[in-house]
């Protein structure tokens, strides 16, 4: 694997079947047996589109003995560190309800290592009513979040972030001298990131600031034995408030004001996720009923993901064969598969659609995070967030959910402005985040470098309210 070159373009041919024998191992749970399936297969003469799809099988494969290495047992001791009284019963009662990730490995329950903390971060106000008597449930209905507030009465709100990004290796991964390419995420162009607010601050080495899709920091260097790499950078993100009429009874026609080719692309499939199936179909036309306005369409989408999917942890997307049936079909899904369901679902009903990402920055706190934007005559690009909505409606605060339709807030790093595109200068090895770039990406040019042989990570260093 640690030589296995796999370009983005490469990822499409996830689209393509597999072998009986191999599903038959996959689905068994018994991956060695399917890495030995998967080679006696590449060593016959197949089709180059089902040599592709065996190639990336294989990953799956490999990365999925490692990913799940949790049992039932190792999961329930978690939920006791923090709940004592917890027993099977309760990792049952979350599992029933369809919002635990796991897989069967050679017939034995295996969770994800991420099992535990997803649990306390999506299952903690179940945890509470069932261990807790002294619990009260939380009345979140009434209550007006401080920036909706703000963005309300102003309409709009910006903020002023430096940030800095770094990288250092593990010492087994380190070979001095040898050249060295690092990819860090870095601020993109766009609406609520003006390009003249965008400014690199310094980095620990010389950088070339590369592409207006994945926006990076590149970095080429030869490696230094115990060296940290980084990067800093300012940025402004505006956050116009847009309120929009949900009850008008006339509307311009679908993609107004986009050129042609504008409108075929954000309408249309982009394989392997975004990909109209026949469930996707039957699924997009089942939310839309009788209606026939796209911004209540996209509405319905919205709240349909919101009522439906469940937050949580998965298994990294390179694992996810399609991303949105995943989520839609399991019930359960992260910020950037809620948004790429939406996005899809939108795109089968005919509304232009597009991801966006980077990072959700407020004044002490960063992390990873996805959205959504939807294209609306005559409102023009909206956006949305689905994972803050079905937090939202989990909670009961209809204010706060009805935001995430069409608006967000200031508290983002916006990185990439489209979903599954090449890095600038590529990447000869296979991504760590095929699809996006919010950890960063390392290699050497002979040889991958993964997330397990290097450490990253970021903070916000400054963050003040502006005008």
């Amino acid at each position: 694997m640690n030589h296995m070159r796999l370009p983005v373009n490469d990822l499409s041919y996830l689209s393509v079947g597999l072998p009986d024998e191999v599903k038959m191992y996959h689905f068994s749970g018994d991956f060695a047996g399917e890495l030995a399936a998967i080679d006696r297969w590449l060593n016959r003469p197949v089709p180059l589109c089902l040599r592709k799809r065996l190639e990336i099988q294989r990953i799956f494969a490999e990365e999925l003995l490692d990913d799940y290495p949790l049992t039932r047992a190792d999961v329930v001791k978690g939920i006791q560190t923090r709940y004592p009284a917890a027993d099977e019963s309760a990792l049952d009662t979350f599992i029933s309800s369809g919002n635990v990730d796991y897989i069967l490995r050679n017939g034995e329950m295996r969770f994800q290592y991420q099992a535990i903390s997803n649990i306390f971060k999506t299952h903690t106000h179940d945890l509470e009513k069932m261990y807790n008597p002294a619990y009260a449930e939380p009345n979140a209905a009434a209550v007006v979040p401080e920036n909706i507030r703000i963005m309300q009465e102003k309409g709009s709100r910006a903020f002023r972030y430096e940030v800095e990004y770094w990288m250092k290796l593990e010492p087994h991964a380190e070979k001095p001298g040898k050249t060295l390419k690092l990819w860090f995420p870095y601020p993109v162009a766009c609406e609520s990131q003006p390009a003249e607010e965008i400014r690199l601050i310094s980095s620990s080495h010389p950088v070339t600031v590369t592409g207006d899709v994945h926006r990076t920091a590149y970095m080429e260097v030869p490696c230094e034995a115990g060296a940290t790499y980084t990067v800093r950078y300012s940025f402004v993100n505006r956050a116009k408030y847009t309120k929009v009429d949900l009850n008008r009874t006339s509307y311009p026609a679908v993609g107004e004001g986009l050129t042609a080719e504008e409108l075929s692309y954000y309408t249309g499939e982009q394989h392997p996720h975004i990909r109209f199936t026949p469930f996707i179909r039957m699924l997009a036309q089942e939310i839309a009923g009788n209606e026939t306005d796209p911004l209540r369409l996209a509405r319905r989408v919205y709240d349909y993901i919101c009522e439906h999917v469940r937050y949580s942890y998965v298994r990294d997307y390179l694992l996810i064969e399609n991303i949105p049936e995943f989520v839609l079909m399991n019930g359960y899904g992260d910020c950037g598969t809620m948004a790429l369901a939406f996005i899809t679902l939108c795109r089968a009903l005919g509304i232009p659609a597009k991801w966006q990402s980077g990072s959700s920055c407020s004044p002490d706190s960063i992390g990873s995070h996805d959205w959504a934007m939807f294209y609306i005559a005559p409102y023009g690009w909206l956006y949305c967030d689905p994972s803050y909505g079905e937090g939202a409606a989990r909670a009961g605060n209809e204010i706060r959910r009805d935001h995430y339709f069409a608006n967000l807030d200031p508290f983002r790093l916006v990185a990439s402005n489209e979903f599954q595109q090449p890095l600038t200068p590529d990447k000869a090895f296979c991504r760590m985040d095929p699809y996006d770039n919010q950890s960063g990406e390392a290699e050497y040019e002979d040889e991958n470098i993964f997330f397990e042989d290097r450490e990253h990570g970021r903070q916000v260093i400054s963050a003040e309210e502006i005008e």
